[in-house]
């Protein structure tokens, strides 16, 4: 494999790999984290590396598994991550292990696997795309206050003017009596 195809191999991960992060971070109270994406590229190079040397992908894919598991273990993570997760270890073996002579049958499945992503994501996250903006929000708790939809509701107009918005509970923090809110809009 000369420096060209590796450089081509590598350039079609790299665009593949930032469509999919752009399509996973559109909904609005869950982000991955962008340095998931070096999961993909490390993939990609230890793959390339296991090629070039004497043992075999098995090994190499063992021992990946191995650290993975050890930190994979110590934070849930979302669906979301795990999906964008399995995608790009996917993409990286796809595009460093497939034969250049079958090019078209490579960005086939890239092609496939993208636009299956990218259509999941649009339907499972239709209204991401409503609210552009994210603001964190402090709000006192009062004795009578309840955590009811609505009183959340009015406090977040009262405290920010604001009527088409979202809300999600980070926190209650009953020490301090706050609320503490990330509310989209």
């Amino acid at each position: 494999m000369d420096l060209n195809e590796l450089s081509g191999r590598f350039l079609l991960l790299f665009f593949s790999i930032l469509i999919l992060y752009f399509f996973s971070n559109r909904k609005d109270n869950e982000n991955i984290i962008p340095l998931m994406v070096i999961v993909g590229l490390c993939t990609f190079s230890l793959c390339y590396l296991f090629t070039k040397i004497e043992i075999g992908v098995g090994i190499g894919f063992g021992l990946f598994a191995i650290f993975s598991i050890l930190r994979f273990r110590t934070q849930s993570f979302t669906v979301n991550a795990i999906i964008f997760l399995f995608a790009t270890i996917t993409l990286s073996i796809l595009d460093i292990m497939y034969p250049y002579e079958k090019i078209e049958v490579l960005l086939f499945f890239q092609i496939i696997i993208i636009g299956f992503y990218i259509i999941a994501s649009v339907i499972v996250n239709k209204k991401a795309s409503k609210y552009l903006n994210i603001v964190d929000v402090k709000i006192a708790l009062e004795s009578n206050f309840s955590l009811d939809n609505q009183t959340i509701r009015k406090s977040i107009q009262h405290k920010i003017n604001i009527d088409d918005f979202d809300f999600k509970i980070v926190n209650i923090n009953t020490v301090s009596n706050e609320l503490d809110l990330q509310v989209f809009y």
